[in-house]
């Protein structure tokens, strides 16, 4: 019986064996030996190497917002209508590219010394950048001051304080086109935050941080420059449906199911009234001086009103309705 047994054994476990055998030559044909080598020592590295990463995060794709590029090129002719305003002479400036960048590569890429401006692009959350060639800058200078707009190769004057009283003049004469060519898809206004000279002594974000790069070319006097824009994409989050959209700001659709069910709901709120019967003025002294038992002459009112909270609804007349003080609404409204 024994031996009966070791054989049966043996031959159940001869086809266990070769299905083994079998998911082995599987998974062989699906991953050779060097990946799995790789994911072994991967997975032997520790979570140093690990970096998290937000399946759920929406990145922006430059090539879906069709009305950036609609904003930035009427940002373009306002820029150098601005300039030419500023410096007495003659001025083209064109939008010439709308790239994305890591922060840590856009820092890095950044001149030293530079001419970097910190902005706030007011009601939007965050801190957005403006980079100006400073070679571009001292040109729009020298043409400022009345010259004829040359090129200066001293980057060192590019940081000097009359510079940077200009850089400062240059982007609030950008505020109002700013906010005209952004007014199809929302409200936007500039704020000057500070000044960097030194982009390493900054930091425009986490280094995995995406931004969304903005480039203008300005040519005057026979120099050219550029003008770039560096934005952060989680500021555009709020407005991104206005940005995919062609002709600006989105407009929602009416929900009608909601509006008999709203409509019911606000016939049955509660609203806390009050009536003003009389109102009188006196002093600070003649306030402080008051004793029990003064009295306090007022008016006798023509009518009441009736308010809700600050807001007056309406007038009437003060009595007594089935032995409860009244107000009784006075027709031809307030």
């Amino acid at each position: 019986m024994a031996a009966d047994d070791a054989a049966a054994q043996e031959e159940g476990a001869a086809p266990a064996a070769d299905a083994a055998t079998a998911a082995a030559a599987d998974a062989a044909s699906a991953i050779s030996e060097e990946e799995v080598s790789a994911l072994l020592e991967g997975a032997s590295a520790g979570a140093a190497n690990v970096q998290p990463f937000d399946l759920t995060a929406q990145r922006i794709n430059p090539m879906q917002l069709p009305m950036l590029e609609t904003v930035c090129k009427m940002f373009a002719e306002k820029m150098s209508a601005a300039i030419a305003a500023l410096i007495g002479r003659e001025v083209s400036v064109q939008f010439s590219a709308l790239e994305t960048g890591k922060a840590g590569e856009l820092q890095a890429a950044l001149p030293v010394p530079a001419s970097l401006c910190l902005i706030r692009l007011k009601p939007l959350e965050g801190i957005a950048f403006v980079s100006v060639d400073p070679a571009l800058l001292l040109t729009l200078m020298d043409g400022f001051f009345g010259g004829p707009g040359r090129a200066v190769s001293d980057a060192q004057a590019a940081i000097a304080p009359a510079a940077l009283r200009f850089l400062a003049m240059l982007l609030r004469h950008f505020t109002a086109g700013l906010t005209a060519a952004w007014a199809p898809v929302t409200p936007i206004e500039m704020e000057l935050v500070k000044q960097e000279t030194n982009p390493r002594l900054m930091q425009l974000g986490a280094a995995q941080d995406a931004f969304l790069v903005l480039r203008f070319t300005i040519e005057v006097g026979g120099q050219s420059g550029r003008i770039s824009m560096l934005i952060p994409e989680t500021m555009f989050a709020p407005i991104r449906a206005n940005l995919e959209s062609e002709g600006g700001t989105v407009r929602t659709a009416p929900q009608q199911n909601w509006a008999p069910v709203l409509g019911a709901g606000l016939q049955e709120a509660e609203v806390e009234t009050r009536a003003v019967l009389a109102e009188a003025k006196i002093s600070l002294g003649e306030l402080v001086r008051l004793n029990a038992g003064d009295i306090i002459p007022i008016e006798p009112p023509q009518y009441a009103i009736l308010l809700a909270g600050e807001v007056p609804l309406y007038r009437g007349r003060f009595g007594i309705s089935q032995g409860r003080n009244s107000l009784k609404i006075l027709p031809g409204g307030l």
